[in-house]
Order: C-alpha cells, then structure tokens, then sequence
C-alpha cells in the first residue's frame, strides 16, 4: 500500500540514490530509517550490522515502489529520495582505534560481538534511540534536527556508560574537492569545516568535554570520545551549506541540549491510540469442524495493508497478530460469540515479521534483521523497547532471502527458517532451520537445504517439522520430520564436502494439485474433537488444512495427509491454540501463487461437536497399508475393495524447478500407475481398515481415495496423499 503510514521508523534494505550505470554495492542490509523529530522533512538510516549511519537526506522518504510494501512479489531494496546530506562508506561505525578496521570474517553480516554488538533501541514519541555495546561500552544513540539559517542541522545525542578506553564514532565520508586544504572553523577541533566535491561546505562538530575531531585525506570524518569513570553525555552536529549558514547553525545547535536519551527507557506517549471494532462470523454448525472469521481492519487510521503473517495468544487469551509491512497488533475480545473484537496497533516499522512467539508472557518476533522482543514499558498499550535478542544472521538483499515462522522447545531455545532460493550460498545461516539459544546468545544452523520453508512447528517432546515449496531441487512441496543435521534437497544450501549424492526424504510429498506453497504446521491440542493430537499442516497457496497422518518403519518417518473440506479467507500458513477455548486458530494472506481471496485472514477453526469420521493414522507393513479411524465403519462397506482407488507415481529430484508426475513402472513416463489390492481386511472394532497391496514397494506420492460409511451410516469419504519411504521386510 503506498501511502501507508509507518510512522517515525521503518526498517529495510536501503540504498542511495542509484547512479546510471554504476551499482552500488554499499546499501545498509539493515537499516532503519528514521523521520528526525524537529526537522519531519529529514531522515537517517542507521545500519545494524555495522552500526554506522549509513546516510541523512532532507527533502524526500523512501522509493519503496519495487518492494513488497507495494505490491505482492517486490523485486529490489528501497532507495533513497530526497537530499542526500552526508554518508557513509561501508565499514564499522565505531571502533577502539582509528583505523576503524572491518573485523567480519565476511563482508556481511553483524560485526564481531567483541567489536560492536547491536542491542535494539527505545521508542517515545516520535523520537528513537539505538541501544549498542560498543567494546563493551553500552551506548544510548538518538537522532534528531533542526532547520536553522536556511541548513538542516542533524544531531546524534550520545550516552555513553563508562569507560576505561576512548572509543571513536565515525561521523561522515566526504568526497572532497581538490585542492584540500585545511580544516579550519571556530573552536577547531572541535568544529570542522571541508570543502566537499560539490563546492559546498560540510560542517562537522562535537560537544562534550575531552573530546576531538579527526579527518582522514581519505575523506572519512570521525570523533573521540574520552575514557571516562562515570556516564557521559555528547553530541555530534552536522551541516552542510555555505560556509556562513553552517557555521551559525551548527553554533547555534551546540547551545541547545539535547534530550536525556535514558529517560527514553521509561517509555512515551502513545503514538496509535485509536481501536477498530469488529464483530465476527460465526460459521455454520453442520459438521465437526468449522470457521469463523474475524473481519480485518483493512480501514485503519494509518493505511496499515492488514496482510497479515503470524500470531499467537497471551495468556488471557489476546492475540499478537503481525504484518508483512512491519505492524504488530493486539487482536482482544476473541471469546466465543466474537461479537466485540477490538484491534490496536502495538508496534510498527518491523523489517518483514514473519514469526511470532509469546513466552512466559513475553512477545518475540522473527523478522528478516533480527529475533527481537517487544516491551510496553509504560502499560500505554504500545511497545516502547524494541530489544534485539539475536541478529547473527549475514543478511541478502535478495528478495526471496525470507526469515519464516518462530517456534521454542522445551529449553526455551529458539527456532525458525531462512529461506535459500536466490540467496548465495556462502552467508552463513541461510537455506535451512536456525536455533537461537534462550539467551540469544547464539545462532546455528540445526538443518540445511531448505528451499523456501515457509513454517514449522515443534511437538509436545520436541519433535520437529516444517514444510517447502516445490521448486529448484524440490520436485514437489514436503513435509519433513527434521533431524539435527539434516540435508533436505536445497542443493545450493546442502553445506556439505564433498556435495551429497542423497537427501533425507520427507515425511511426505504434497502434489502441486493439493499444495503448492506449503505454510506452517500445529499439533492440535487434546480435546478438540476427533483430530485431537492431530499433527496439522497449512496451505499458503490452497488456502487449505490438512490432518497429518504419521508413520514410523525401521526409525524411518513417513505418512501422508488428508485435506479437511474448510474454507478460508487467504492463504493460510500460521497456526495456534487459544489458551481458554482449546480451538484452533489460523491467520494468512493473499499474495503470489495462492489462491486466497482477501489480503488477509484471522479464522477460527472451531469444533462444534458434531460427529465425524477421520483418518487419523496409518502404517505400512509388509504388502499392507492399515488406516485406522476415529470412529466405528460400516464393516461391510469398508471391506468392499471397490470403494478404494489407489494410484501412485514417483518425481525426479534435480535443479530444474518441479518435476512432472513419473509413472513407478515405466520411470521415463510422464503419468501415474494403478494400484491393485488383493483384498481389505477390517478390524474386529471396525476402525482399522488393512489393504493388502502385493509388492508394495516405496514410492515418492501414493493416492487412496475411499468412499464409506460409518456404522451410522453417514458418508465416510477423504483422500489420503502419502509417502513410502521404508518397506518392513517379511
């Protein structure tokens, strides 16, 4: 949505202003672009990783025109519009010395923690302050402006704790005109004055006791800040104009105070007020399952496109909802008539959260930067401290270079997926699934070759599964039960010397027919009727649900799924339990390749008490395939091989993206073979079903479509899509 209202920050790849046939290869990965208080026509970006101010420009925002804030499959980074006032070549913002030496063993990524370590930052009111360590000094880092004789002033008030060390914060590159000169200005060195390749004059100064200007013939512009046994507090003031304008503004800044950047931690005044009320849907009790819906603000104060990404439940049974544009909003009054539901915008300006977890009541989000947690200081309903738990990630501008999902285990560590297509190889932590230690601490990667693994989920005993989309070295969306260590087929991302020959297979394969985008996955909670424990899997491009039927031969996992006959608003890909009703709930959007019909959806899937008959398990034996029920079969009815039709066919794992649909018998030909069952034996309590298939063999997709009855009588049909991977012998 172009003209949506992000407020005082957004978060983004950025660059400067592209030059024609030049490309620019210093962007900020992370950058967080912020509209200075007291000069609202003026921005800075300031660069996570390397935490340095990548650039400040007056005049303009943001080109977001090619990204997907726009529109539903972006293609670039923003770009930069406007004024640009000054910049910073790509290197450290800060360092111990002088040299400000990049200590990355890659040009990528965040610095060493022992140089620079990023810990978020604090919002209140317009204002925003960095939290950092630099060499273990935390800083307190907040920009503002001021428009004085006729030239934008762009200040960096410093709180710095103290220290037994100087440190050095890099201000500026400037490209100067040559001849160069001198540095000159009044009370030199603390003001510095150059002639920059544009005729102009820069202005650069320093307030606070102790400390220095320096300037490089190279052009880079930098100050001292002094050891100190107790906090101190400076500011740095930049200009750029004629050299009389800008020596009177930045005089006349260095008079006033800047703001008390500590007193930012308390938390400030509420910035979205404003609650949309809805009343839900409620949908028709006619079978087990049903959905109701919860109607998306999408006329909202700020223009927020509501597309939306994740969720999950407070205690209280209050929803943390996210968005693909950067919002968070707590979703309450989802009780069960969902007459009055209210929505509040809690946070915004979010680098593409895609994850959403709340521990011990505590609201963590994956975003494509970093893992953080979100904190409402005050109790104002809105966050005020944007703490960064872990950004180890080295980040790609690539747009395809996602962060999916947020899952913990029992320990309290953290886990998600990073997405591999288009992403190059050698950036560490991409391409498979990442666990954070509960302290954030740490990041590694806990399996690889992972495509585009849009959702996982973690079990009650730490049993884990995510999905992937079909695509290059994915004939057809999976479903994986992930081990530590694991290779799931992304070649480009197997991490591996030499290169694998093999893969872990999946759980199961999802025909494009049935899934083409896979989404995340959910146990289904004890209670919630039939599929109670219920291993489910969403649909991001069918916009559908499906139960997880699991198996297990010789330690080998395989299984299939049974599509439940639910409607949805999107395509849906996030799930969770409410903690007070025990029903399910799902949240997605419409994008590319889906089907979903709305930007965004919040849907229950609701039990309603009704009867019905679902497969919940199944096992391959030797020759054999048993189903088991959750109810009672009409025994005569299942033991009619005529009422089962199974097909099966195999694909061809290679870099081409998909795979046709091979026959198993004739493996060059495009198509699907029959499979004939001697016979179906019935259990003795009629809720197990075994088809005894001769020469049962394994097979990438089988297909058993079955039309039954119940003991009741009541119509008893599903299909089954399920892998073979392991055979039992004898």
């Amino acid at each position: 949505m172009p003209d949506m209202d992000y407020g005082s920050m957004l978060t983004y790849t950025v660059g400067l202003p592209e030059v024609p046939g030049r490309t620019n290869a210093n962007l900020a990965l992370k950058g967080v672009c912020v509209r200075l208080a007291n000069a609202p026509d003026s921005t800075i970006c300031f660069d996570t990783d390397l935490l340095r101010y990548y650039t400040g420009w007056s005049g303009g925002w943001l080109d977001l025109s090619r990204t997907h804030l726009t529109m539903s499959k972006g293609s670039y980074h923003a770009l930069i519009q406007g004024d640009v006032q000054f910049r910073a070549a790509l290197g450290p913002g800060w360092d111990q010395s002088e040299e400000f030496v990049d200590r990355r063993p890659l040009t990528a990524g965040p610095l060493p923690a022992e140089q620079g370590r990023y810990l978020g930052l604090v919002r209140h009111g317009a204002n925003v302050a960095f939290h950092y360590r630099i060499a273990g000094t935390e800083i307190y880092d907040s920009p503002d402006g001021a428009l004085s004789h006729g030239v934008t002033v762009f200040r960096r008030t410093l709180h710095l704790a103290p220290s037994t060390n100087a440190l050095y914060a890099r201000v500026c590159d400037v490209p100067l005109r040559e001849p160069q000169g001198e540095p000159d200005g009044a009370e030199a060195p603390l003001q510095l004055l150059v002639n920059e390749a544009s005729g102009q004059i820069v202005g650069v100064r320093v307030v606070g006791e102790g400390t220095r200007l320096r300037r490089t013939p190279g052009g880079r512009i930098y100050a001292m800040l002094p050891a100190r046994s107790t906090a101190g507090q400076y500011a740095v003031l930049f200009a750029r104009g004629t050299r009389s304008a800008v020596l009177d503004a930045l005089n006349e800044a260095a008079q006033r105070s800047g703001p008390d950047v500590t007193a930012f931690t308390a938390g400030g005044p509420a910035r979205w007020p404003e609650v949309s009320t809805v009343s839900g849907r409620i949908g028709q009790d006619v079978a087990a399952y049903t959905v109701d819906t919860v109607p998306i603000p999408e006329k909202n104060p700020w223009r927020s496109w509501m597309r939306l990404t994740a969720l999950d439940f407070f205690a209280d049974g209050r929803a943390a909802v996210a968005t693909w544009s950067g919002d968070i909003w707590i979703v309450s009054g989802l009780e069960a008539g969902l007459e009055r539901v209210h929505w509040r915008r809690f946070a915004a300006g979010l680098f593409e959260p895609l994850g959403l977890r709340i521990v011990a009541g505590q609201l963590y989000v994956l975003c494509r930067d970093q893992l953080m947690r979100l904190e409402d200081r005050n109790g104002d309903g809105e966050a005020d401290v944007y703490e960064c738990v872990n950004n180890d990630t080295w980040l790609s501008p690539s747009y395809h270079a996602f962060a999916f999902d947020l899952q913990t285990d029992r320990a309290g560590n953290f886990y998600y997926t990073r997405c591999g297509q288009r992403v190059d190889p050698v950036l560490p932590l991409n391409g498979g699934m990442v666990r954070v230690t509960r302290d954030g601490a740490r990041a590694e990667m806990f399996a690889t070759g992972l495509r585009a693994a849009n959702g996982m989920a973690i079990g009650p005993n730490d049993e884990i599964v995510c999905g992937d989309n079909q695509g290059n070295w994915v004939p057809a969306s999976r479903l994986n039960w992930i081990r530590p260590g694991g290779f799931y087929g992304y070649m480009p991302h197997a991490r591996r010397v030499p290169p694998p020959t093999d893969y872990d297979p999946p759980l199961c394969w999802l025909p494009m027919v049935i899934d083409n985008s896979s989404g995340g996955q959910l146990w289904a909670p004890e209670g919630w009727g039939p599929l109670s424990g219920q291993l489910l899997h969403t649909s991001y491009g069918k916009g559908s649900l499906f139960a997880v039927l699991v198996d297990e031969v010789a330690g080998v996992k395989q299984g299939g799924v049974v599509p439940l006959r639910l409607k949805f608003d999107a395509g849906i890909m996030r799930a969770r339990v409410h903690p007070r009703d025990g029903q399910v709930w799902v949240c997605g959007l419409k994008g590319w390749e889906t089907g979903g019909g709305r930007d965004g959806a919040l849907q229950r899937v609701r039990y309603t008490g009704r009867p019905a008959l679902f497969p919940h398990a199944m096992h391959v034996m030797h020759d054999a395939i048993r189903l088991s029920f959750t109810g009672e079969l009409d025994p005569s009815a299942a033991g009619d091989a005529e009422n089962y039709a199974v097909e099966q066919w195999n694909y061809r794992w290679s870099e081409q993206y998909g795979s046709p649909e091979y026959s198993v018998e004739e493996p060059k030909r495009v198509g699907h073979d029959a499979v004939t069952m001697r016979r179906v034996t019935v259990s003795a309590d009629h809720k197990s079903v075994t088809l005894e298939i001769p020469g049962l063999s394994p097979v990438m997709q089988m297909k058993i479509r079955l039309r039954l009855k119940s003991a009741a009588g009541a119509p008893v049909e599903h299909e089954i899509y399920n892998t073979i991977n392991r055979v039992p012998e004898g």
